[in-house]
C-alpha cells in the first residue's frame, strides 16, 4: 500500500513543477523573437528551396507581427505565443514552430499546403517600412 502513495505523491510533485515552466516557455519565446528577422536559409520538404527568398518577420512587443510570406497582406497583424508556437491571427490562423530561439538566430518550421517549411533567419536591422510601429498617441495636443 505504501508504493502506490509513493509513486501517486511523486507524479502530483512532478506534475506541480512543470506546470510553472509552460508559462515560462511562452514568455521565454515571446521575449525571443521580438525584432526583424531576416531569412538566411529556407528548405521545403527537407531540401533547400530559393522560393522564400526576401523574407522577413518583424515581431513586435506589442503582439503585433509584420511577414511579407506569401500568405497575406504584408500589414501588421496581432499574434500570439502558446510556448513554442507562434500563432499568426489571420483570418485562418497560421502556426509557426519556433525550433530555435538565439540571439542572432531564429529557425520557424510550418505546414503548408501539405508541404513542411523551415525558415533559418538571422536578427538585423529593420528597413524604417518594415517596421511594426505601434500607432502613436493623437490624444495629447
Amino acid at each position: 500500500m505504501l508504493l502506490p502513495r509513493v509513486i501517486f505523491t511523486t507524479f502530483c510533485l512532478s506534475a506541480f513543477l512543470v506546470l510553472p515552466s509552460c508559462e515560462d516557455t511562452s514568455e521565454k519565446t515571446q521575449a525571443g523573437i521580438i525584432g526583424h528577422w531576416e531569412l538566411t536559409k529556407a528548405l521545403r520538404n527537407e531540401r533547400e528551396t530559393g522560393t522564400l527568398e526576401g523574407v522577413y518577420f518583424d515581431f513586435g512587443p506589442d503582439g503585433k507581427m509584420k511577414t511579407n510570406l506569401p500568405v497575406g497582406a504584408e500589414v501588421p497583424v496581432d499574434y500570439e505565443v502558446d510556448k513554442s508556437i507562434i500563432i499568426q491571427k489571420t483570418p485562418q490562423p497560421i502556426r509557426y514552430q519556433a525550433v530555435t530561439i538565439k540571439d542572432s538566430l531564429l529557425v520557424l518550421q510550418l505546414e503548408m499546403r501539405g508541404m513542411t517549411f523551415e525558415m533559418h533567419m538571422r536578427r538585423a536591422e529593420a528597413p524604417a517600412d518594415t517596421l511594426v510601429v505601434p500607432p502613436a498617441d493623437t490624444t495629447q495636443q
